[in-house]
């Protein structure tokens, strides 16, 4: 394989010089990297980088004699990279060169393995850098600052380094970026070991590239004149048994692949080196194509990544994927989750993005639409972080964790279902982005627009309508995130088949009075029963996305869609439908009785109430037992607009044993404020 040509770029001040003589003195010990040396019309004593110097007419011999693959203009300075660089590369050697990011594309035309490492820093830390370097005066350093200001931040598939603490941490991370996106060479000695049949690899710790790409692995694959083998990877610190730029090949390894002492090999991760070079791609900001992508996934699934490489992956493309990128993951995410199909032309779904404590919605809608004839089988999660999840409430009443089988029987039977989707439309790549994902924590729309839409196709659905909270403390905060998302999420599903809208909500609140699988499916029925105390928000915002789904999709005229939902309330209708559903899946006979240990929250001052501190209402929540004890929550006795007097309850928490009420009132003691604000 040939070596990678790293282009390291930035505006003066930034410390490009300081950060590569670093890199060089901790890589250029290694005979798999080169550190060039640019030929500048610059005098030998001028400062800054090491450099060739050359006059005018000296250059002009150089060009002359072909002794640059690569020379620009820049500040009245004319600058040259030695042509030899392009016999290093292709003898799988690392070139490591500083230039200018208006050269980027004149190297990437030349060179297919092109990296490029975009070295920034704050506009002060470079203001003073290029004051304390004195080779600028006051206009030159005002240009500089001028340009930077016009292109702030890295273009065309560029790793960024922010330069803006400590020189040793610059280096580290300019070190991690070139060693962690090279390919792994090595001259070959023998081990003389053998361990049975195995082939085995031993390389040195003290090996740059091969510390950060084969890190977490256990077996390799060796390649050498045309001819590949997996082996055992081993790892040592002892220079005699292997060096820095060797690996030890048992006999067995050494046979394989037909090789003699001193021969170059290839190493890379096994058993997958296409999808290795496919996971390279993307790390290095390149797009990748359907089938690429496609081909990722199934070795993601099939276990052929460690941990490290899939956190490499899950990286980049938290920030870094096209909208074609995405609808391919979602396609292909989707493909290894059973797809349902129904005997139905318009089969609706409905996701809210979560965060909002109560909100219960869903359950009320979804006996609307059915009672009206249209097909909704929804598929629910658990909750992670909230108080409750629509399958924990549902579960209160019936069975949700049903078989794809069971859930087109109850389909089938009543035109809709609430069911838990870790049976039926979970992608097992789910499970592996997921595990690698939370220790990270990385919060990424684009991957999560892809999980669930991936989970949509799978359902079998057509209509898909998103319920898109904004508010300072939900999941997304600004209406211009929330109108990004929105975008993204109309995008892909166009891309994917299936038609999509998005509706901005009231964030800012809880939803309804409950919250905890009980409290919450006690909200529920009172609003289908017509209760004089049923929730009126609640009632309220689940008219409002039942019409917009029945004049979407249920060929309901425009603006009657409100009235058509609120008669299948009234009625009685919905209410028959939900028990109509329960009964089909599976009905579980409870009380509804929250939990018996209960504390109640009471107002410090007279006021009315501006603001409630959601994430604060729900830690208080599952401290008290939610979503695990069904029976433990919050009920509100008051919400945002309500006059309060100073002792009057806003609210009360239920639990099933004492401890965990007494959690939840210590929980009350260490969090902000439930009301955050007063009128």
């Amino acid at each position: 394989m040939p070596g990678t040509l790293f282009l390291v770029v930035g505006p003066s001040g930034v410390g490009k010089d300081t950060l590569l003589d670093g890199a060089r003195a901790r890589l250029s010990g290694s005979k798999w990297f080169r550190f060039v040396r640019r030929v500048i019309t610059r005098p030998e004593d001028a400062g800054g980088e090491d450099h060739i110097a050359a006059t005018d007419a000296a250059f002009d011999q150089k060009l002359a004699d072909g002794a640059f693959q690569h020379h620009w203009g820049a500040h009245g300075l004319r600058y040259g990279i030695p042509a030899d660089v392009e016999d290093d590369l292709a003898a799988g050697i690392n070139v490591v060169l500083n230039t200018s990011r208006n050269e980027v594309q004149a190297f990437r035309d030349k060179l297919n393995d092109v990296v490029v490492a975009y070295i920034s820093a704050s506009p002060s830390v470079i203001e003073t850098r290029l004051r304390a370097r004195g080779r600028e005066n006051e206009a030159e350093i005002a240009k500089r600052l001028a340009r930077m200001v016009e292109h702030p931040t890295p273009q065309d598939g560029a790793l960024e380094i922010l330069n803006d603490g400590t020189v040793e941490e610059g280096i580290a991370g300019l070190v991690d970026l070139i060693a962690g996106s090279c390919n792994l060479h090595a001259d070959v000695r023998s081990f003389p070991v053998e361990f049975g049949a195995k082939p085995v690899c031993l390389v040195n710790r003290g090996n740059p590239i091969a510390a950060r790409l084969l890190a977490g692995s256990e077996r390799v694959s060796i390649c050498a004149a045309g001819k590949t083998t997996v082996a055992e990877l081993g790892w040592t610190s002892e220079a005699e048994l292997v060096g820095p730029d060797q690996c030890a090949l048992s006999g067995s390894a050494i046979t394989a692949l037909g090789i003699d002492m001193g021969d170059v090999v290839s190493i890379e991760r096994s058993p997958s080196p296409k999808s290795r070079e496919v996971l390279q791609k993307k790390v290095r900001g390149g797009q990748l194509s359907p089938g690429e992508m496609t081909g990722f996934v199934d070795d993601l699934v099939n276990g052929r990544f460690s941990a490290s490489e899939i956190a490499g992956f899950l990286v980049s493309a938290s920030t870094n994927l096209t909208i074609e990128e995405v609808v391919a993951l979602t396609k292909a995410r989707a493909s290894y989750a059973h797809k349902q199909v129904w005997d139905a032309d318009v089969v609706v779904d409905k996701h809210s993005m979560g965060g909002i404590p109560g909100n219960r919605i869903t359950p009320i809608i979804i006996p609307i639409v059915a009672a009206f004839g249209l097909t909704m089988p929804k598929t629910s999660s658990r909750a992670i972080t909230s108080a409750a999840g629509t399958a924990d409430m549902m579960e209160v009443i019936a069975r949700v964790d049903l078989t794809p089988e069971e859930m087109q029987r109850v389909v089938r039977e009543t035109g809709a279902c609430i069911a838990w989707n870790g049976r039926l439309t979970h992608s097992p790549v789910d499970d592996v982005m997921n595990a690698i994902n939370r220790p990270l924590g990385l919060s990424s729309s684009l991957l999560d627009v892809s999980s669930i839409m991936s989970k949509k196709i799978a359902a079998g659905s057509t209509h898909v309508l998103i319920d898109l909270p904004v508010g300072p403390q939900a999941k997304t905060k600004t209406m211009e995130e929330a109108e990004r998302l929105k975008l993204l999420f109309e995008t892909v599903g166009e891309g994917v088949g299936l038609s999509t809208r998005v509706n901005l909500a009231d964030g800012t609140r809880p939803i309804g009075r409950g919250i905890g699988p009980i409290l919450e499916t006690r909200d529920v029925f009172k609003v289908l029963e017509n209760a004089e105390d049923a929730a009126q928000d609640l009632l309220d915002k689940a008219l409002d996305y039942a019409a917009k789904i029945l004049e979407w999709a249920g060929g309901v005229a425009p603006g009657s869609g409100r009235d058509v939902a609120r008669d299948l309330v009234t009625s009685g209708a919905a209410l028959e439908k939900l028990r109509q559903i329960s009964e089909h899946q599976g009905t579980h006979k409870s009380d509804l009785v929250p939990g018996q240990f209960s504390w109640e929250m009471t107002a410090e001052r007279d006021g009315e109430i501006a603001a409630i501190d959601i994430r604060t209402v729900s830690a208080i929540a599952r401290a008290a037992g939610a979503p695990r004890d069904k029976a433990a929550g919050i009920y509100l006795l008051a919400n945002v607009g309500s006059k309060m007097t100073a002792g009057q309850p806003i609210l009360r928490v239920h639990s099933s044993s004492q401890r965990g009420l007494q959690e939840a009132r210590e929980r009350a003691g260490l969090a902000a404020p439930v009301v955050s604000a007063w009128a």
